[in-house]
């Protein structure tokens, strides 16, 4: 073979070679480039994305825009809303603890929203007398009084004998508040007690009345006798004193007995002659009537005669 074909030969079998080797590594790196495609790199930026997304797709928010603040660690491992809820309940029973009024009877209290005032004694006098008031009282308990009137409050007053000084406190009683009703039972002889019920819607009108009625019953139930004077009387009162003509003004002298007045009586006419005046001997009380300075000069006198007479009748004891 010559030269040439040698060469040509060999040059042949050097390019084939190289082609060879060139197929043989790209063979071999095949593989190891389709081996790191298919790894699966995490990309974690991607998933902390997909799972904000997850956060926000599962759970409504109030409105847009809004983000959720991170959640913070209750003690007792209570979540928010747990720890809400608890704290709402306690509110409301603290609130309906604080507002619940306790109410033993179901009837509501007349007189919108005031409180209803229980019925109670206001007080003794030192005679033996007693004074009560009942406000607001249910339209049964009405039935137990003289006059079932349907009235809010009622006043009641026992006294133990009938004096006509109860009468001239009944007189001033309607005189100055004439929307309260009355009832009296009242005997001239004085033995049998004397009863007074007075009704009125002002409760608290009422009250004051009657605590009034107590102090001065109270104040004259210390003294040994007492005298009353009463100006151009009215006809009620001269009706219930058995005053059959009108007269100028009547006076009343209590705390003496029936004897002790025919007493005071004969001092008084020794000393007062022609006078006009008119008398009663009662007893439990003596009864002037006729005119009004007559009737003042009288019993100025007939003051300054029973404390001595109710002195010496102390000093004989």
């Amino acid at each position: 073979m010559s030269d040439l074909m040698k060469q040509v030969v060999q040059e042949v079998l050097k390019g084939n070679k190289t082609i060879i080797s060139n197929r043989v590594d790209n063979a071999n790196r095949q593989p190891a480039s389709a081996s790191l495609g298919d790894i699966k790199r995490p990309n974690y930026q991607r998933l902390k994305q997909e799972q904000r997304l997850s956060v926000l797709e599962n759970s409504s928010p109030p409105s847009a825009g809004y983000k959720k603040p991170a959640a913070q660690s209750r003690p007792n491992g209570l979540s928010d809303k747990h720890f809400n809820e608890e704290s709402i309940s306690r509110l409301r029973s603290i609130s309906m603890a604080q507002g619940k009024v306790s109410r033993k009877s179901g009837v509501p209290a007349r007189g919108g929203n005031r409180q209803a005032k229980s019925a109670k004694m206001i007080g003794h006098t030192r005679n033996g007398g007693c004074v009560w008031f009942f406000p607001d009282l249910p339209q049964e308990l009405m039935g137990s009084f003289h006059r079932p009137l349907n009235r809010a409050a009622v006043g009641a007053v026992k006294m133990p004998e009938c004096l006509p000084s109860y009468l001239l406190l009944v007189n001033e009683i309607i005189r100055d508040n004439q929307d309260i009703k009355f009832y009296i039972s009242w005997e001239r002889g004085g033995d049998a007690p004397f009863t007074a019920e007075f009704y009125d819607n002002d409760v608290d009108r009422l009250e004051r009345v009657m605590n009034e009625i107590y102090q001065k019953l109270n104040r004259r139930s210390l003294k040994n006798f007492e005298t009353f004077t009463a100006i151009s009387p009215s006809p009620w009162l001269t009706k219930q004193l058995n005053i059959s003509l009108s007269v100028d003004a009547i006076a009343i002298l209590e705390g003496v007995s029936y004897y002790s007045s025919i007493v005071l009586m004969d001092s008084l006419l020794k000393n007062f002659e022609n006078t006009g005046i008119d008398y009663e001997i009662e007893e439990k009380y003596l009864l002037l009537k006729g005119n009004y300075h007559v009737i003042s000069e009288l019993v100025t006198e007939l003051k300054k005669e029973a404390g001595r007479l109710t002195s010496a009748d102390k000093m004989t004891i």
